[in-house]
């Protein structure tokens, strides 16, 4: 229960940080022009979107429990390998 108490504003309000962070990653691809690094940002903010609102009821009430699960024991995880692989292979290239 981390923004209003109703899971159905708690989801639009995930959708909506989700898609903020799909136009932020759009715009690093576009300046920086670089593929892995707008996914590696729109994993990490993709999962900070869903850590925000991982209190919520609406994990359970639209039955996406597995959802919840994964962005805060799973994602962190591969977040962290994506930014250790960019940044090894950012190394190698210099």
């Amino acid at each position: 229960m981390l923004f209003f108490g109703s899971p159905k504003i708690d989801l639009q309000i995930t959708i909506f940080l989700l898609v903020v962070s799909f136009i932020i990653s759009f715009v690093v691809l576009a300046a920086a022009k670089r593929k892995f690094l707008a996914v590696v940002v729109f994993s990490v903010l993709g999962n900070l979107s869903f850590l925000l609102n991982i209190g919520s009821r609406m994990f359970t009430v639209y039955h996406i429990k597995w959802l919840g699960y994964f962005s805060l024991l799973i994602w962190p995880i591969l977040n962290i390998f994506l930014i250790y692989y960019y940044l090894k292979s950012k190394n190698e290239k210099s």
